[in-house]
Order: C-alpha cells, then structure tokens, then sequence
C-alpha cells in the first residue's frame, strides 16, 4: 500500500470541532488521518487523557497526520512566541504520545517592521529555538511560504515566498528536522514546476497541502482567501503535483486547505465528505492505493 494518505484539517474547512469530533468526521468521510491543534485543545486532551485520546483515535482507524504545535506563523509577535515557548515541551510531549511525528508553521512573506536582513535573522534564530525542543519528541517542522503577490502586495518590507528562498532559509537554519510544508497553491502561484518537485528528497518535505484555485482569475491577482478543493477546477496541475510527490517518495499526509466563502453555509458532515471524497479523488488518479472506506 502506498503511504500516502489523505488527512483532515477539520477548521480548514469551516468545522470549528473538538479534537474527538475531528476525528469523527475523518472516521466517516475517507480521511486516514486527523490533524490537530494541539495549541488551542492541549489543556482539553489533557484532561480528557492522553491514552484515553489515542484509544479514542485508533478505535476509528485513525493515525496522526500532522499537528499545531506553534504560533500561526514565525513573525508572532514577541509575547505570544515566548508564551508558545514556554509551552512548547509540554506541548511536544503530548504530540508524542498522540504519535505525532510532523508540525507545520507558516513563514509569511513580508513585515511592516524588520527588513529582509532583520527579519531573516528573526527567522533563523526562531527555528534554533523550536528545532531542539521538537527534535528531543521526535517531531520534524515543516515550513510553509506563501507565493501570491497580492499577500505581499502593499508590504512595507517583502520577505522570502517561494521554494527556493524556503530551501535557503532552511538550510541555513542548519536542523535537521525542519523542512517544508508543501502547498500546491502557493506552488502554483510561485510558477514552479513538477521538476521543482522532483528536486526535493522525501526528508525534505514534512506536510504536503493540496487544493485548487478559482478559474478565470490571473496569477498575480491569486488570493489566499479564495482556494477551491483540490481538483474541482483543473487550474492547478495536481496530477502533475502529486504524481511528483508520489515518484519522490514522499511519506505522510496529504491535506486540504480550500479556504473559501463557502464553508461557513455548509454543513459540516458535507464539508467534510466534499473534501474527503476531493482528496482521495486526487491521490487515487495519480496511484495511490487507499484503504477501503469503513
């Protein structure tokens, strides 16, 4: 069978759920995997049990996909990151015992106070912080750019938002268990390429998003707020994306983030089986084998 599974993300798709909630609906729309915000629910799942949790998860054929252990993004402000650090061990120990072995962060690709150099600098003195701490749980960071120019358009200060930069930055951090948290709409965006893909070890890449964008809409006019599931207009080669992912060797879970209008007017049990069913669409075109739904 190939380990490439389809994960849910519940709040991506409008579910404002409790983490046992989360992995109900995954349980009964195709999903393998459930991802977790351990930030906002780790004093719940606390008390509610650690084992008791992952009883809980695999009664339902459940696996860990990937979880959120950090602020939204490495540019949180100076209060809210120390507080994440101060909560991070804690935090990280309860992702383990979940069986968490992958987070995912965001690097945004501007600020309206610290120039490239600064920022940079910011940046790679943050992940020397989260890499130990994450790496002694045996958890590996994947982190995501965001391409679109209209996110950085009216920016004071632009920052790294493409796949190359991400790499250097990366590299540069020098842990070896941080990587990238791959979006096929910021790929898109960003004009790259399937060879792009195919340069990428399967080290290298932590999470893996997928999702569509709108027709009839420029590549420079993109905007994040505006993401369709996965295959349902074609714009984006996910044939391509994926069948990269899958010849590389990529590992883990693939999930949706179709940010979109839409989710507040629909129900959850249909947002979830549209997603489900969206995600496993693509994967199976490209190959992968799934597990019958149960």
């Amino acid at each position: 069978m190939n380990v490439m599974y389809p994960s849910l993300m519940a709040d991506l798709i409008g579910i404002d759920a409790l983490p046992h909630r989360s992995v109900q609906f995954a349980a009964a729309h195709g999903f393998a995997g459930v991802d977790l915000r351990l930030t906002r629910y780790l004093g719940l799942v606390e008390n509610y049990g650690a084992d008791r949790s992952l009883l809980h998860m695999n009664a339902r054929g459940g696996r860990a996909g990937y979880g959120s252990m950090l602020t939204r993004t490495l540019a949180a402000a100076d209060d809210e990151w120390g507080h994440m650090i101060g909560q991070l061990p804690r935090i990280a120990s309860l992702a383990q015992h979940l069986g968490f072995t992958r987070a995912g962060v965001v690097v945004l690709p501007f600020d309206d106070r610290l120039d490239f150099a600064a920022n940079y600098k910011r940046h790679l003195d943050r992940l020397k912080q989260i890499g130990p701490v994450l790496a002694d749980h045996g958890i590996r960071v994947g982190l995501e750019y965001v391409s679109p120019k209209t996110r950085r358009a009216d920016a004071t200060f632009t920052f790294v938002h493409d796949l190359k930069g991400i790499l250097e930055l990366i590299d540069e951090s020098n842990q070896a268990n941080v990587g990238l948290m791959l979006d096929s709409f910021h790929w898109h965006a960003a004009g790259e390429s399937v060879d792009d893909v195919l340069t990428l070890s399967p080290e290298q890449v932590v999470v893996v998003h997928v999702n569509d964008a709108p027709d009839g809409v420029a590549v420079d006019q993109l905007d994040i707020r505006n993401r369709c599931l996965p295959g349902e207009t074609g714009v984006i080669d996910l044939d391509g994306f994926l069948g990269a992912l899958l010849g590389m060797g990529y590992e883990g879970p693939v999930t949706a983030e179709p940010t979109n209008p839409r989710w507040p007017a629909t129900d959850e049990d249909e947002a979830a089986k549209l997603t489900g069913d969206a995600v496993r669409a693509c994967l199976e075109r490209v190959g992968v084998v799934l597990p019958e739904r149960s």
